[in-house]
């Protein structure tokens, strides 16, 4: 979709004046500009940067996505099995270590499972505006520790 704006026709607006659909012959038009929809509106795509996982983050160059469960993702890991095997407390500093290893694995296999299925970026959660389909790669993942 584009739309024309004279130059003067903003001016106008910017100064508080009002726009004319068809100025007066003897007003020169200095300069136009074309205003058009941007990839994010017409793509749609609705997430948080802190979602992504991997791959694309800028919302205006995704075009094929995943989601995860990401809790189901940690609870799958080798380190959070431990931290809870051997009951150790999540803000002590094996926990917290334990942890740092499980979301590098986590982001690891879901590097690698982005890259087999041809997904553009892996997200805790992500949608569009369209309501589209957004395939689940949660157990590609798991199979991948």
């Amino acid at each position: 979709m584009k739309l024309r704006i004279s130059f003067l026709a903003l001016a106008s607006l910017a100064l508080g004046g009002t726009a004319r659909a068809n100025a007066a012959p003897d007003v020169p038009v200095l300069a136009s500009t074309e205003v058009t929809t941007t990839d994010a509106d017409v793509h749609g795509w609705i997430a948080e940067d802190e979602d992504n996982i991997c791959g694309i983050k800028d919302l205006k160059k995704v075009t094929k996505p995943a989601v995860v469960d990401y809790d189901e993702l940690l609870e799958a890991t080798p380190q959070v099995k431990e931290l809870k095997r051997r009951d150790i407390d999540p803000e002590s500093t094996k926990g917290k270590a334990l942890l740092k290893e499980a979301r590098t694995l986590i982001a690891k296999a879901a590097e690698l499972v982005r890259d087999d299925k041809g997904n553009c970026g892996i997200w805790k959660a992500i949608a569009n505006k369209d309501d589209r389909e957004i395939p689940d790669v949660t157990e590609d993942i798991v199979e991948r520790f």
